[in-house]
């Protein structure tokens, strides 16, 4: 750590920081609300235009390929502008995207503008584990542990809300609601700028001696995280996709009930995200943890295999607590590197594999529900999704430092 990063170490969480800290933390909140908000509409947005079944595809389909472009690019303009400017910027992509769906008279209007909005959120997603290294590296898992619970917390909005809201005033001034958080996360990075300006700003501001690229391909812990990452992405999308649906051919549960099941999966995530970054700093061997994630996934999706009808909710519980590698990564991110720069190539490298993957992940579910008519194979495909962690486990229980690790690739 520099000089300035190790007296920034022995202030408070609140010195000089408060201004870093409101906006992670509201950035945090804006990523999870928008992929949310629009699903809910579709039935009102039906009775001004038609959204065809296939669009709905499209538009679903949206998110992971946005967030992998993203991851692709950010890296880039993050080096080049710096992390605040490159939040800011995410935002406005993030707020033009959501007022082309505002006065979207189409699907494809609907499409062309969560397209836009989704980018900024990508860039976001890869910006803030960079940015909490920048300002926290001494509270790295505290913040990380308080923006990944905001993301899970915000996540969990929309769907509530999104409809009575949209059918008391209408779906367009429903959208314009998120708009307007979006709106307040710019306040908080353009103080934040201003204040830098008159340098008090964070400790590590990606200067010339701090933008050298890492080969990424060479740093095992590096691969390991991005691996860890897209078990954790494919999970996640593949069952918020069809767990519900799954859930009435493989427990004979309602749709009502099949829906309450994807609640209770992501509300277990909650605690996840509160205790995990935590744990991942204290414990010294990280690979417990990956470990961990594998036992339980494997364990509740072997739960619904074979013991469909009894305790179903512990089986979903226990893949619940499997997600406990997301906030793990993200934590990850910062523990395993040294500077604000390879902390965000990582970012970025990691979420672009990770996204990928979670395109793909639904569709090859549904091939192989239309293939064998039942949901066997769904749930043989994600034990043997969850054990492709072990692999990243071995690697990340070494504790290595990923600077050193293509340091030594070059040797």
């Amino acid at each position: 750590m520099s000089e300035i990063g190790a007296k920034l170490a022995l202030r408070p969480v609140w010195a000089g920081r408060t201004l870093a800290l409101i906006g992670i933390v509201v950035v945090a909140l804006n990523l999870r609300t928008l992929p949310g908000s629009l699903s809910p509409l579709f039935a009102l947005i039906e009775r001004e235009f038609s959204v065809p079944t296939v669009a709905i595809g499209i538009i679903g389909a949206i998110p992971p390929a946005c967030f992998a472009i993203a991851s692709l690019i950010t890296p880039r303009i993050g080096r080049r502008i710096g992390i605040e400017w490159g939040l800011i910027l995410s935002l406005v992509f993030s707020l033009v995207g959501q007022l082309i769906r505002v006065v979207s008279n189409d699907w494809v209007g609907l499409a062309v503008g969560t397209s836009v909005a989704l980018f900024g959120v990508g860039m976001g997603n890869v910006l803030l584990p960079p940015a909490v290294k920048k300002y926290f590296p001494d509270r790295i898992s505290l913040i990380t542990a308080l923006y990944v619970s905001a993301m899970t917390l915000s996540a969990a909005i929309p769907p509530f809300v999104a409809y009575p809201l949209g059918d008391a005033v209408g779906w367009r001034w429903e959208l314009v609601t998120w708009a307007l958080v979006t709106c307040i996360a710019f306040v908080p990075w353009l103080a934040q700028l201003r204040t830098d300006r008159h340098g008090a700003g964070g400790a590590d501001h990606l200067g010339r001696h701090n933008r050298v690229r890492l080969n990424l391909w060479r740093s095992p812990t590096a691969l390991a995280i991005a691996l860890t990452l897209a078990v954790s992405s494919l999970n996640g999308y593949i069952i918020n996709a069809w767990l519900p649906a799954a859930m009435v051919g493989i427990s004979g549960a309602t749709p009502a009930a099949g829906g309450l099941y994807l609640a209770l999966f992501a509300i277990v995530g909650f605690p996840m995200a509160l205790i995990i970054p935590t744990l991942a700093r204290r414990v010294p061997r990280t690979d417990i943890f990956v470990f961990a994630s594998a036992i339980f996934h494997v364990a509740g999706y072997t739960g619904l295999l074979l013991w469909p009808h009894a305790t179903t909710w512990l089986w979903i519980v226990l893949i619940g607590m499997g997600g406990l590698i997301f906030p793990l990564t993200l934590t990850l991110m910062n523990l395993r590197t040294r500077s604000t720069s390879a902390s965000l190539q990582v970012s970025g490298f990691s979420q672009m594999g990770a996204y990928t993957a979670a395109l793909f992940g639904p569709l090859v579910v549904a091939v192989l529900h239309e293939v064998t008519g039942d949901w066997t194979a769904f749930l043989v495909l994600m034990i043997v999704i969850s054990l492709c962690v072990i692999p990243a486990a071995i690697i990340l229980g070494r504790g290595r430092i990923i600077e050193d690790e293509v340091a030594q690739a070059r040797v």
